[in-house]
């Protein structure tokens, strides 16, 4: 007998930036999962560490959920001795079997752009204002009883002059991370859940927690029950 595969499609809007999309197999008890481990993502094309930070962002978000770790650098030992590659689905079960873990979280960096700084020129506007002084005749009175008239400079108003000036400035423009993720159960290799996001990109390492916690908030119903 054929058994179907029941997936629940979600969205998640967390915040402005990220929007994380996940599928969920519906049909598994979760309850089954505890102890995880975290297969390292692979660094972007040349973004030396960018894998070692999304992979540790990771940590810090299944930790929290509530699982129990296997530590990274046992991971990498047993791969290292085994010559197994995280990337290799086929030899999942295997890695799972070797570490004791119920499920692996894999994925990739599917978008990654840095940000950039450019050097632009904008228009600066000074403005100045200049009184315009005017001859006036007023009439007064003299000390002997005489009238008689007096000239002084008064201000009429204020002519107002612009100068465009070209100034230099610094522009920094966002950059983008995008993420994809899924976490297998190793018993079986079946998949229990895969998610995606992508946002903007400041500092990577805020940037990969963002999306780290986005993709796993949206699966909170798979988390284990906290006593």
């Amino acid at each position: 007998m054929k058994v179907k595969k029941a997936f629940i499609v979600l969205g998640l809007a967390l915040g402005a930036c990220a929007t994380a999309t996940v599928a969920i197999k519906s049909d598994f008890d979760f309850a089954r999962v505890k102890r995880v481990a975290v297969l390292g993502f692979s660094d972007h094309g040349n973004s030396p560490g960018s894998g070692e930070a999304l992979s540790g962002a990771f940590e810090q978000g299944l930790l929290a959920a509530g699982y129990d770790l296997v530590e990274r650098t046992q991971v990498d030992k047993i791969l290292r001795e085994k010559k197994l590659s995280a990337s290799d689905p086929k030899a999942a079960k295997e890695i799972g079997r070797l570490l004791g873990v119920d499920a692996l979280l894999l994925g990739r960096i599917t978008d990654f752009r840095e940000p950039r700084e450019a050097l632009r020129h904008a228009d600066v506007v000074d403005t100045h204002q200049d009184p315009i002084y005017v001859r006036k005749t007023r009439r007064v009175q003299n000390a002997d009883g005489t009238s008689g008239t007096t000239e002084e400079t008064v201000i009429q108003g204020y002519r107002t002059t612009r100068t465009v000036r070209r100034e230099p400035r610094i522009v920094t423009t966002y950059g983008r991370l995008g993420v994809s993720a899924r976490l297998v159960f190793v018993p079986t290799g079946e998949v229990l859940w895969s998610g995606s996001d992508a946002t903007s990109v400041y500092t990577f390492e805020e940037s990969a927690r963002s999306v780290a916690g986005s993709i796993l908030k949206a699966v909170k119903k798979t988390w284990p029950v906290k006593r």
